[in-house]
């Protein structure tokens, strides 16, 4: 069958966040940023439930968070299960380029950082628990992405996959606004050192730097189309594969895959 046309095609371009070669403050400038305003905004409190459902089937309370860069969502996450649902989670958080200020940042909150480096597409085998990505996958071109997939149903552990960024004339617009959000949530971001504000407001590379990512993001993000047909070909007895949009009043919508061991996923659980 052919698949469906859509209005451009995914363009891998370049992110800075990616590059080796991109100075560590720059990037933990960067992703401390995101991480503040994903905080601050609540902007994956939708997924809350879906994670309730991933930690349920795989029967375990522990999720490892890849990709996590300055921290992201799940400390507030982590709070919102246990004032809602009286949950306790236990977070583990990990990066390619692990961010000692976020590492600091999440062990006040109650939150594990690790230390050591950690590759999405290839997880160590005691690092146990549900996996989760925030705003991450679009960082990995369709088989890269199908093989992070593809190592959490090898592994029959949980998957759950979150994005706000999306390839759409909504996702590009949103763009424009990013230069201002940055001038608007650095005084929010911590640490608020000299070097931050210097290069936000003085020589506002920082600004510059986010925007070129998020339209980079944008133009990466696979669309739910796409991510259907890539688990649609991963199907198996023993694990599902879900494909959707997440949505809250008065946030964006959050484009999720959840991949769920059937075993102890309950007969309800379905392909979609």
């Amino acid at each position: 069958m052919t698949p469906p046309r859509t209005l451009w095609p995914r363009l891998h371009l370049f992110e800075l966040l990616d590059q080796d070669w991109y100075p560590t403050a720059l990037r933990d400038h960067g992703t401390n940023y995101l991480a503040a305003i994903s905080e601050r905004m609540g902007l994956f409190d939708a997924a809350a439930p879906l994670l309730v459902r991933g930690l349920e089937a795989g029967g375990t309370d522990t999720v490892l968070d890849l990709g996590s860069g300055g921290g992201g969502p799940l400390p507030r996450l982590k709070a919102l299960l246990a004032r809602e649902q009286g949950r306790q989670v236990r977070v583990v958080q990990s990066d390619l380029f692990p961010n000692v200020r976020a590492r600091e940042r999440a062990r006040a909150s109650g939150v594990e950082y690790l230390d050591q480096p950690v590759d999405a597409l290839r997880v160590p085998p005691e690092l146990r628990g549900m996996r989760t990505l925030f705003n991450a996958l679009h960082h990995f071109r369709p088989e890269a992405a199908r093989a992070v997939l593809v190592d959490a149903q090898a592994r029959g552990v949980p998957i759950g996959v979150f994005e706000v960024v999306e390839r759409s004339p909504r996702g590009l617009l949103s763009v424009l606004f990013v230069p201002l959000l940055v001038l608007l949530f650095t005084p929010w971001v911590r640490p608020l050192t000299l070097p931050r504000l210097l290069l936000t407001y003085v020589v506002p590379l920082l600004p510059l730097a986010i925007s070129w990512d998020g339209l980079v993001s944008a133009l990466r993000a696979h669309r739910p189309e796409e991510l259907r047909r890539m688990t649609e070909s991963l199907a198996t007895e023993g694990y599902t594969w879900e494909v959707g949009e997440a949505r809250m009043p008065g946030k964006p919508p959050v484009t999720y895959v959840l991949g769920l061991p059937r075993a102890k996923a309950g007969a309800d659980a379905s392909v979609k």
